[in-house]
């Protein structure tokens, strides 16, 4: 994704555009299937990125087709609404009030009450599904953050909230389960990929006694939207949106790398990385789409699983 000029940004919003008015026109008919326009969308967001400066409705739309988000039904939501504070209320709000508190563009566009809004709502809807679903789903600690970007990239809450359910449902139900088991494995899965891709960097921070599970938790548990800035954060969304969340372990990796000049020559590493340097989703996607080629397939494959799938006992 290379920095463009206004004309060319401008084009490249007219091919976005050009893609989702076709989608739009030609539904996939079997829902297992991904269509001509969502495969050209995914290429788009690598090669380009979503020029959303140049056109604000873009990553919404495309972040709603790349959910398979058609259905928004505002009767549900405001169903879900009327119910008011869900059982686990107030571990919502002990959370909501610090969600990227630091973010002043945040804070103005996405009010604490919404935040608290979507998240009672989810777990109605959750508690409405039990009998349904394989896993069932209440608040747990991170999903504030997760559901942030939908809020602040939605134009409503009723359009963030089926978002953020599919999003959480789909992609990841395996984060937000009590024992945050698909984070615990995804931070094992790290420090496999780190040993394969960078050994010596690997060894140097085990000789220091650090894992993936003392210095990324934070990152892994909420696919780097706590590392700010919050647009490089939606620019790395538009990435895992597209190719799979399974990436965020990779995407870690590519922080870890951009400053291992710094952590080799520290005596004390835990310093420099108990707080990521300001994200950089154009290079971080760079180099997590080279690793993805020195993985054996067996590993890889084990990553891409880890989010949803639920491994026999």
């Amino acid at each position: 994704m290379a920095s463009s000029s206004p004309q060319s940004s401008a084009a490249t919003a007219h091919s976005f555009n050009k893609i989702l008015n076709q989608s739009r026109s030609s539904k996939s008919k079997r829902s297992g299937d991904i269509d001509e326009g969502t495969k050209k969308l995914r290429r788009m967001i690598l090669v380009e990125g979503i020029p959303s400066a140049i056109d604000p409705t873009l990553r919404p739309r495309i972040w709603k087709i790349l959910l398979r988000v058609d259905d928004v039904s505002a009767c549900i939501f405001l169903e879900y609404v009327a119910r008011g504070p869900c059982e686990v209320r107030e571990k919502i709000r002990n959370d909501t009030f610090r969600t990227l508190a630091t973010d002043r563009g945040f804070k103005e566009r996405v009010r604490e009450d919404m935040l608290v809004r979507l998240l009672d709502a989810f777990v109605w809807r959750s508690h409405d599904r039990q009998e349904t679903q394989q896993l069932g789903f209440t608040y747990v600690q991170g999903m504030n953050v997760l559901a942030a970007p939908f809020l602040y990239t939605m134009p409503s809450e009723l359009e963030a909230f089926f978002c953020f359910a599919k999003f959480i449902e789909e992609c990841c139900p395996l984060y937000v389960q009590p024992t945050l088991e698909g984070v615990h494995r995804g931070l094992k899965l790290l420090d496999r990929c780190l040993k394969i891709v960078d050994p010596e960097l690997f060894a140097y921070l085990r000789m220091k006694n650090l894992s993936a599970e003392i210095y990324a938790f934070p990152s892994v548990l909420t696919l780097c939207a706590c590392t700010p800035p919050l647009d490089q954060v939606l620019q790395l969304w538009d990435f895992l949106l597209a190719f799979g969340v399974h990436l965020n372990v990779l995407c870690v990796i590519a922080q870890l790398l951009l400053m291992r000049d710094e952590v080799m020559v520290s005596s004390s590493p835990m310093r420099l990385l108990r707080t990521f340097p300001p994200l950089e989703a154009v290079p971080v996607i760079g180099i997590a789409v080279t690793l993805v080629r020195d993985l054996p397939v067996d590993l890889y494959d084990e990553l891409v699983r880890h989010p949803y799938e639920i491994t026999p006992m």
